[in-house]
């Protein structure tokens, strides 16, 4: 037994009486097959439909209708709880299918768009929740290939194309000027937008081109050998462009500028940033040389090494910038400990110290119960506490040669 496919006939159909010819678990959750159906199983890069299966005569007695699974010609629908009656309305969830709609048919529309613009060829399609994909054959398409692709789709649009699918008999395709070849050799179903475009496919679609609303290709990327648009149609363009709109909004006021210079005022701020970061890299190192220099005449000597060791308050990536400039000067060892929330130490050596910085941490975060390693002239580790730092930093200096 085969279930009948209602949507074939009429894809705007929402609410359908049938009868439970089959019930069975997938993956775990009940499944009930109809003689009838207007819900759409998964398939061709479609998602299923979703909606609510009720018991006839008692619409308190309903299950939701989860996936939609189709199999030789079976269509089982996963739902939520048992139905025990056999005979059922279903009620498809609207919203979503037309969604669909206008996403498969635009999908159409584009493909062939990209045929006639570019010759580029769809090799793979998908509907997602948010967005829809096509994988083009070729990945030379700039902006100006795809906005003229997005213009000819739209073109269509604006026509109101009829869309009409239909079943053919194999020995006519060869009369049919079809984008692609069938993947079936019997109940070959054919969508023909009027005149433009003509597909196999078994999904669901507009009657008409303008019922799409509107086609946006929202990006790009490429993948090997093939080129990924993304793009929306109807509802999910509006919603879109709506977010768009609110984005350019909110920048406007941020620049206190119209929305048509806002590109010049970002390439302004962006200068003005450029600018900025000069000048505190500039004073940054000012300020690591300056810092460097006076922790250095401050600095006991031990024999023939001088030793900056304390603790410090600001930023470990500043602190590693004022031991790399304190271990270049000759004989310098350095343990510099940043407090804060994770307390961090450093020890570092210049190139002519007797000193194993690394062993020289070790012994110190021991001691601050820490730990860390690294090489012989650089090492950094940590220790849980600011007290555990004083410990860290008393036994790094105890650990130092006379």
């Amino acid at each position: 037994m085969k279930t009948e496919r209602l949507y074939y006939q009429d894809a705007y159909l929402r609410e359908f009486a049938a009868r439970v010819v089959g019930r069975t678990t997938l993956g775990g959750q009940t499944a009930v097959a109809l003689d009838r159906t207007a819900f759409y199983p998964t398939g061709g890069g479609q998602p299923a439909d979703i909606g609510v299966l009720a018991v006839a005569g008692d619409p308190a007695a309903a299950a939701a209708v989860m996936d939609v699974v189709a199999d030789d010609g079976v269509i089982w629908h996963v739902v939520d709880r048992p139905l025990a009656a056999d005979n059922l309305v279903g009620a498809v969830d609207w919203d979503r299918r037309f969604d669909h709609m206008q996403q498969h048919t635009g999908q159409h529309v584009l493909s062939q768009a990209f045929i006639q613009t570019h010759d580029a060829e769809t090799v793979a399609f998908h509907l997602g929740g948010v967005a829809c994909t096509i994988d083009l054959n070729r990945t030379d398409l700039g902006p100006e290939a795809l906005a003229a692709a997005e213009v000819a789709a739209n073109a269509i649009i604006d026509r109101a194309l009829a869309v009409t699918p239909s079943f053919v008999e194999p020995e006519a395709l060869a009369a049919l000027p079809l984008r692609k070849p069938p993947k079936v050799t019997e109940g070959i179903r054919i969508v023909q937008v009027a005149g433009f475009d003509w597909s196999p496919c078994g999904g669901t679609h507009v009657a008409n081109t303008a019922q799409i609303g509107a086609i946006k290709i929202a990006g790009t990327e490429r993948r090997g050998a093939e080129l990924r648009v993304t793009f929306l149609c109807g509802r999910r363009a509006r919603v879109d462009h709506a977010r768009l709109q609110r984005l350019a909004e909110g920048l406007v006021v941020r620049f206190t500028t119209a929305q048509d210079d806002l590109l010049n005022a970002v390439d302004r701020r962006a200068a003005e940033m450029q600018t900025l970061r000069r000048d505190l890299a500039d004073l940054e190192a000012q300020w690591v040389e300056s810092t460097a220099a006076a922790l250095w005449l401050a600095a006991p000597v031990h024999g023939a090494l001088r030793v900056v060791a304390l603790a410090v308050d600001y930023p470990i990536e500043r602190a590693r910038r004022v031991a790399q400039t304190l271990r270049a000067r000759p004989g310098a060892v350095v343990c510099l400990g940043v407090r804060g929330e994770r307390p961090q130490l450093i020890c570092a050596r210049a190139d002519d110290a007797p000193v194993n910085a690394g062993d020289l941490l070790r012994i110190a975060v021991t001691a601050g119960g820490g730990r860390g390693g690294g090489r012989p002239d650089w090492a950094q580790g940590g220790v849980p506490t600011n007290e555990g730092l004083a410990l860290a930093l008393a036994a790094a200096l105890a650990a130092l040669p006379e």
